[in-house]
């Protein structure tokens, strides 16, 4: 026997002819089904509409009652009137967060830090005082650069993580700031 090997694509035979021919058969099971669905004998074809009616009336029920019950659990865990400022700008914590809680409660603090880092900045030596402004003016822009950065990518959790440990120096260096005038002997 004289076999010979294909190396490239276009070696191959271009009119090699079917073992069979498949479309007598093909023909035949379309022939088959034309007429089994054209008898009048045949009521299981007759239904299929009714039932894809059926079908589609019940996934347009269920669809409206997952909304329904979403809409009926996001009502019981946020409350009706939502996080709201008062007309004197405070705040009624029974309906804020506690997340949002705690911001305000760090804002809050690090106001009254800041102010009192202020008074003690101005009681300090000039040389001791330019130190310690330019070490808490570089904290500062760190922060907001990575804030900005998270303003980018609000998903990142490096930068995220990295934002706390910044504000964490800040109000460390804050109150060391604020309590070394208080070390009298």
């Amino acid at each position: 026997m004289n076999e010979r090997r294909v190396k490239r694509i276009d070696e191959l035979a271009r009119d090699i002819p079917p073992a069979r021919d498949l479309w007598p058969a093909i023909a035949a099971a379309i022939d088959a089904d034309k007429s089994q669905s054209s008898s009048p004998a045949n009521v299981s074809l007759q239904g299929a509409p009714r039932r894809n009616a059926w079908r589609y009336a019940s996934s347009m029920a269920a669809a409206v009652a997952l909304v329904a019950v979403g809409i009926w659990i996001g009502a019981r865990i946020v409350p009706a009137g939502g996080a709201s400022l008062a007309r004197n700008g405070t705040v009624d914590s029974g309906a804020m967060p506690v997340a949002l809680q705690r911001d305000a409660e760090y804002r809050r603090t690090r106001a009254q830090l800041v102010t009192e880092v202020e008074a003690r900045l101005e009681t300090m030596p000039q040389a001791e005082r330019e130190k310690v402004a330019a070490s808490l003016a570089t904290l500062r822009r760190s922060i907001s650069e990575i804030e900005a950065s998270l303003g980018r990518d609000p998903a990142n959790a490096l930068l995220q993580e990295l934002l706390v440990s910044s504000c964490q120096e800040e109000m460390r260096a804050l109150t060391v700031v604020r309590d070394s005038g208080n070390q009298e002997i």
